[in-house]
């Protein structure tokens, strides 16, 4: 009786990975899409490597992604809102945690379903939309 039970433990402690990861769901998770995403915007946006997104490096980002702003009725302004908006602390700049923000901003609009999860579908639904970024 013991040896079977000893065998089927290291049977369960073997399997045990595999079933978690079949029962897991498949995509990305909030944290995830952060971490992979985040260092890439932060470093391409902060051009003079200060640590935080000024209003005319976002800007300059901004111009560099006509097609961003091409469907908003007041381009010009539609980018010093958005700014605004995640300048949470109002220092005129956007920190790295701020700019996390602006990702789980993304994050929440790309993800159709609303279950925590990007599926590749909804990661490459509508490339326009689901772009990441600003």
């Amino acid at each position: 009786m013991i040896v079977r039970t000893l065998i089927a433990a290291a049977v369960l402690a073997v399997a045990a990975p595999a079933l978690a990861q079949t029962a897991a769901p498949q995509g990305m998770t909030l944290q995830q899409f952060q971490a992979s995403n985040g260092d890439k915007l932060f470093a391409r946006l902060d051009t003079n490597k200060d640590g935080k997104i000024s209003p005319d490096e976002f800007a300059a980002f901004r111009k560099e992604n006509p097609e961003v702003d091409a469907k908003a009725t007041k381009a010009g302004k539609r980018g010093q809102r958005v700014f605004a908006r995640f300048d949470k602390d109002k220092d005129g700049f956007l920190s790295r945690a701020e700019a996390d923000d602006v990702l789980a901003w993304r994050y929440k609009r790309m993800d159709k379903n609303n279950d925590g999860i990007l599926t590749l579908e909804e990661l490459q639904a509508k490339k326009s939309k689901a772009k990441v970024g600003v």
